[in-house]
């Protein structure tokens, strides 16, 4: 059971190389951040952004459309050190250490409190950097992000850079693999300690 959670806990570190959040309008990714971006406050900016979103948008109406806001890798801000991407990161660690020290019950508790912890910092993280977006865009530092949204009611334009800001695979992925990680420690500890083998059957006479 523990070697199943320790794979789990890989999964959950690998995850961190995939995608997490993105900035999205139109249709389109303006910009990404892989957990290990998110640790460093930083986005990767789309090239594409405006081509995609003006042919999600439909853009063969005569050209018509013209996105309100542009990306490039000059104006993508960076938020700062993000605490709560890097102690995810740190407890998923720890969980997978703990997992080859002590006892099978010791491991799988600490397997399953680590596992638990580091879904809620995950969660934490990504509330972080949508916050951070929108702070970052309200302040003027994030033209890039928000060039679009400067005349428009305060309240409005907060809501709509919150819902720009969209969870990405890589995320779920880090913490359904800590879940699964957090169930199959439950799992373990559940299961009876020491339960004593079957009887064997007499020998023939």
């Amino acid at each position: 059971m523990m070697n199943i959670v320790r794979i789990a806990k890989v999964i959950a570190l690998l995850a961190f190389f995939l995608p997490w959040a993105a900035v999205s309008c139109q249709g389109a990714d303006m910009a990404t951040a892989t957990g290990i971006e998110m640790m460093q406050g930083k986005m990767t900016a789309n090239p594409d952004f405006e081509r995609e979103a003006t042919n999600a948008f439909g853009g063969g109406r005569g050209g018509a459309f013209e996105p309100t806001i542009t990306t490039s890798a000059t104006n993508v801000p960076d938020l700062g050190i993000n605490a709560f991407a890097i102690g995810a990161a740190v407890v998923i660690l720890i969980g997978l250490g703990l997992s080859f020290l002590g006892g099978a019950r010791a491991a799988a508790r600490n397997t399953l409190v680590t596992s638990l912890l580091g879904i809620a910092l995950a969660f934490a993280a990504f509330w972080w950097f949508q916050q951070s977006v929108l702070n970052n865009a309200g302040d003027g530092g994030g033209r890039g992000l928000g060039g679009g949204l400067g005349g428009q009611d305060a309240a409005m334009a907060s809501s709509m850079i919150s819902s720009m800001v969209q969870q990405r695979f890589g995320l779920w992925i880090n913490m359904i693999a800590l879940g699964f990680a957090a169930g199959a420690a439950a799992l373990a500890l559940a299961a009876k300690p020491g339960a004593a083998a079957p009887p064997a059957a007499p020998p023939a006479a």
